[in-house]
């Protein structure tokens, strides 16, 4: 009886050594994000803090007591049929860590593509199988796989209890909170500047796509100068959005701390964002208060001091496993089991939440320069043109969901233009459209990889096009001319343009850099 007692707490220290190896693997994408910060959480609008430590714990401990419980019960069972349940039930939950080492890790990945879809789809249904016809030899290897990899829990909670330690005792960096301007402005002139991430010039205007209605960026050109050559200052929208908003070519950004961007500039000279000059800060030096509300960059953190009012949204690529609630924080980090389910569900909620205050600030008088970056007609889908409504479960593919997003940016122009004329400011504010970057570099020949750059005034009643070549970096000098009533029409911002714009990069590299 004592042996045979012994012998069963020694199967359930082992059961549950294997089931915490499991559930570790499984949390695989919620541990890195939570415990590697290789971006001292730039990109992130949530901390790392106790509650996200304590979450990620939870979560991992839940379920390697279901997994024991299962294991136990399957034990405890003489048929055969739950040794089968339980052996095609492990290979499933395992190749959960598999798919999250796909997506994370280049090595693997690029393993996965030499197989090619049909060829992993062909593995599985083998695993599978053989999980069916031998549970028995299934289960003993998969925990002697898991035993194996057991010292990786261990590390995890060790590692989790260093950053505790760290979150106790960190110092926040100081931190400028955006503060409205008392003092009147110097004039009434405003400028709503809308920034569309991926809007393309071919597939908004030039090639759209069959039964795709645009009527707001379609009466918006119609009545406001438009390039058709205008291409951004960069591929990606950490190099894009801080060229524009500097007025300088930026080659490269690297986050040097939760609040900064190290700029590396066309010309060789690196400057902090934080302590360059920008749009918002001349501006404002002026007299005329200033409002972001953005995505992918903390705004708020890094040009607070030179802001009015300020909000924004981090990108599901860097914070898919946090929320700012404990109860949030556990449910994405289950989500984070399932990428690309989790990415449309936190995307959806992302833009959902910065749809209501982009609309709100644009029509708020005090602010004189607003800036609107929106994560719009980035894929995945998530929205339902057909309905009007947002949702989650847009699965249409990339071109149908860039399709179905840009359907949404038209309606968020339409919002905006209206909810101004509403407030009574539609006189005297003017409209800029741009985009930080067109569609996906690698599917684009540089001819056609262009941007909407549009500029509407509040007179204007018909279309001026620029034909040349320009690069939307001249935007910088464009607003801050609106405002110093350099520029008073259309047709006078076209003039201005063809004696000022800058020519745009000369190519792309393929992680997006600009090449100058």
């Amino acid at each position: 009886m004592i042996a045979a007692g012994a012998m069963r707490h020694r199967q359930t220290r082992i059961d549950a050594a294997a089931c915490v190896s499991l559930a570790t693997l499984c949390f695989w994408q919620a541990r890195i994000e939570t415990l590697f910060l290789a971006d001292y959480d730039f990109h992130n609008r949530v901390p790392v803090s106790a509650a996200v430590l304590w979450a990620l714990v939870l979560n991992i401990v839940a379920l390697a007591a279901v997994c024991l419980a299962v294991a136990r019960a399957v034990r405890a069972s003489r048929r055969i049929v739950w040794r089968r349940i339980a052996a095609v039930g492990g290979i499933v939950v395992i190749l959960i860590p598999l798919n999250l080492a796909r997506i994370t890790y280049a090595a693997a990945g690029q393993w996965a593509d030499a197989i090619g879809r049909p060829g992993l789809i062909a593995m599985i249904a083998a695993l599978i199988a053989a999980a069916f016809w031998w549970p028995r030899p299934t289960i003993r290897t998969m925990r002697g796989a898991l035993l194996i990899l057991s010292p990786l829990a261990a590390f995890t909670f060790l590692h989790v209890l260093a950053v505790l330690a760290d979150v106790a005792v960190a110092r926040v960096a100081p931190q400028v909170t955006p503060t409205p301007l008392t003092q009147p402005a110097p004039s009434l002139r405003r400028v709503v500047w809308l920034v569309f991430d991926e809007l393309d010039q071919r597939v908004a205007f030039e090639a759209r796509p069959d039964g795709l209605a645009l009527p707001e960026l379609d009466r918006l050109r119609g009545e406001a100068l438009y390039a058709v050559a205008a291409r951004p200052p960069g591929g990606t929208t950490n190099v894009s959005m801080p060229a524009l908003i500097t007025g300088r070519a930026v080659v490269s950004a690297e986050p040097v701390s939760a609040n900064d961007l190290a700029l590396t500039f066309a010309d060789g000279a690196v400057a902090r964002w934080s302590k360059h000059p920008t749009v918002f800060s001349r501006a404002r030096s002026r007299g005329y208060d200033t409002a972001v509300v953005g995505w992918h960059l903390p705004y708020p953190r890094v040009l607070g001091a030179s802001l009015g009012f300020a909000e924004w949204r981090a990108s599901p690529a860097h914070e898919n496993a946090r929320d700012a609630t404990f109860t949030g924080t556990l449910v994405s980090q289950w989500g984070t089991m399932a990428p690309p389910l989790n990415v449309r569900r936190v995307f959806r909620q992302r833009v959902a939440e910065l749809l209501g205050p982009a609309v709100a600030v644009a029509a708020d008088g005090r602010f004189a320069l607003v800036l609107l970056h929106l994560p719009l007609p980035r894929p995945p889908g998530i929205y339902d043109r057909a309905s009007g409504r947002l949702t989650a479960w847009n699965f249409t593919g990339a071109s149908g969901g860039y399709a179905d997003n840009l359907a949404l940016a038209d309606r968020v122009l339409g919002e905006v233009r209206n909810r101004i004329d509403r407030a009574g400011l539609g006189d005297r504010t003017w409209l800029v459209v741009t985009s930080a970057q067109a569609r996906a570099r690698a599917s684009s020949s540089y001819d056609d990889y262009r941007v909407p750059f549009l500029v509407r005034s509040p007179t204007a009643r018909r279309a001026v096009a620029v034909e040349r070549e320009l690069g939307t970096l001249v935007t910088h000098d464009l607003l801050l001319a609106i405002l110093n009533a350099e520029v008073d029409t259309t047709e006078a911002a076209a003039a201005w343009l063809e004696r000022r714009a800058p020519a745009p990069p000369k190519d792309y590299a393929e992680d997006g850099r600009p090449i100058y």
